[in-house]
């Protein structure tokens, strides 16, 4: 059964002009669904905080509507969230000002809010002398103090750094989780994205390219466009063939180098092949098994946790992800002769 829808833009359009140029954001059709996450994932200029904020009512459509439908209030948390003057908790509290509420609701309200974003021990500081992450953690305690049907959150990571992005995000996962509101939120980040999101909806250029379930999004990018933006960065174009009826299908990339496929496209039909650099596999040792060819390392890159391994193949630059101070990510070094394989399951092919 369909989840009920909750917010709904049909037929947007959506202008913006600047000293810059002019702008136009279009989208046929996006909906959110009740008690999902829908990331909508784009690079910087793409469009995403305009779409929030015509989500939002923020934005005078130049054609088109957005129409809402849950049993609740919409919040927006800006990309930049401010402090009011004054204590952390009277920030949280200030929201809920002209309710109704007794002050014991507001102040029982307000702390399970301060507690669950882990700001409580900050209750009493003045807001604005908090840090970055803080000021954010405190933004989202003063939207879920409201108990929102939907969320609108505008890059809610932006300039945090790697551990407060990742404790933040987790955070927020387990709140929407037990909440069960319903979230919009836009971000240039794979990873937060991947980690947030139940569908993806690729916005690029005003146009949103793909939207899909998560996994769909990430396997079977519609084209490379698409594919950059979720991280299927090994694009490589070829012609697909097969040596006869029954036997292995591959792309031929050149006369020398051939990646081993699945499915049917026509005979000689030029195509883009797409790996996830994690499913790119490495070896240097005799290299029995090595269904691509071979190549040469040109860089290694170590975050601590990652490798990123950039290989020379068939003129092309590709890159292979391994875990960081095991196996072959312990040694590699530019220079290095690799074979390379990857499961025919694992390349996913589109239309040149």
């Amino acid at each position: 059964m369909t989840p009920r829808v909750v917010l709904r833009a049909r037929d947007l359009r959506v202008e913006r002009r600047s000293r810059r140029g002019s702008f136009a954001l279009e989208v046929d059709e996006l909906e959110l669904r009740e008690a999902e996450t829908l990331v909508v994932l784009g690079p910087n200029g793409a469009g995403k905080s305009t779409l929030l904020r015509a989500l939002a009512g923020l934005e005078t459509p130049a054609r088109g509507s957005v129409e809402a439908f849950a049993r609740g209030p919409a919040t927006l948390v800006f990309q930049r969230p401010a402090a009011l003057a004054g204590s952390v908790a009277h920030n949280v509290r200030a929201a809920l000002l002209g309710r109704g509420l007794t002050r014991r609701e507001v102040a029982s309200r307000s702390g399970a809010e301060l507690t669950r974003f882990g700001i409580a021990p900050l209750a009493r500081r003045r807001a604005v002398t908090l840090s970055g992450g803080e000021l954010r953690r405190l933004a989202l305690a003063r939207a879920f103090v409201l108990e929102p049907a939907i969320l609108l959150l505008d890059e809610p990571f932006d300039d945090l750094d790697g551990a407060g992005q990742a404790a933040l995000s987790l955070d927020l996962r387990r709140v929407i989780e037990q909440t069960g509101v319903s979230v919009a939120v836009v971000t240039h980040d794979l990873r937060r994205a991947l980690l947030l999101g139940d569908r993806v909806a690729v916005l690029d250029a005003g146009r949103i390219r793909q939207l899909d379930r998560r996994e769909a999004v990430l396997e079977r990018p519609l084209d490379p466009a698409v594919a950059r933006i979720v991280g299927m960065t090994n694009l490589v174009r070829g012609r697909f063939a097969r040596v006869s009826a029954g036997t292995q299908a591959y792309v031929e990339v050149d006369a020398q180098h051939r990646v081993p496929v699945l499915g049917e496209w026509p005979e000689g039909a030029p195509v883009w092949l797409g790996i996830r650099p994690e499913h790119l596999k490495l070896d240097v040792g005799r290299g029995e098994i090595d269904p691509i060819g071979k190549g040469v390392v040109r860089g290694v890159v170590s975050d601590g946790v990652a490798v990123t391994a950039t290989i020379e193949w068939a003129g092309a630059d590709l890159r292979a992800h391994l875990l960081a101070g095991r196996g072959l990510a312990r040694s590699l070094a530019p220079g290095d002769r690799v074979s390379l394989s990857v499961r025919p399951e694992h390349v996913h092919l589109m239309p040149a």
